[in-house]
């Protein structure tokens, strides 16, 4: 990366943590958990740098899939939960959210099967030969992260 395009990425990370400051430090809510947001943000970009570092493009499409499903269909699905008053009111909402989500979720896996183009005598290869194949490990892949969000929503519901 040449050393003008680190110099602006890193002015740009700076400019935003400027602006929030600026913009929310008398905030009477914002304030109090601005340096909250700074790190958060901070962390955010450190955790992608060092994830395209480590893994390669096409796993992190995949990553990308995993953590749209569990956070957006996911938070949504606790945020109901925790306004237990209005539970049966939010019912079509949350089931539009599995709905929708999920689907997408497969879409995405789905697309991210057929774009790649795996050597027949790769691991994925061998298993995604056709449509069905790569429907049949969309499944699969979407059950394997709604598994994972199982235990999730347990470490969720164990908080007090």
């Amino acid at each position: 990366m040449p050393k003008k395009l680190t110099l602006l990425t890193v002015i740009s990370w700076l400019l935003a943590l400027v602006i929030w400051q600026l913009i929310f430090n008398t905030h009477p809510v914002v304030s109090e958990i601005l340096w909250e947001i700074h790190t958060i943000f901070t962390s955010v970009i450190l955790f992608y740098l060092v994830l395209n570092a480590f893994v390669k493009e096409a796993t992190l499409d995949f990553i990308k899939i995993c953590f749209r499903i569990i956070f957006k269909v996911w938070l949504i699905i606790f945020i109901a939960f925790s306004m237990h008053n209005s539970f049966n009111q939010k019912g079509f909402v949350l089931t539009s959210t599995f709905i929708f989500g999920y689907l997408e979720g497969l879409i995405d896996v789905n697309a991210w099967l057929r774009s790649r183009n795996f050597t027949a005598d790769s691991k994925i290869g061998t298993f995604c030969k056709t449509k069905s194949d790569k429907i049949a490990w969309s499944i699969i892949s979407i059950s394997t992260v709604h598994l994972l969000c199982a235990f999730i929503a347990l470490i969720f519901f164990s908080i007090d």
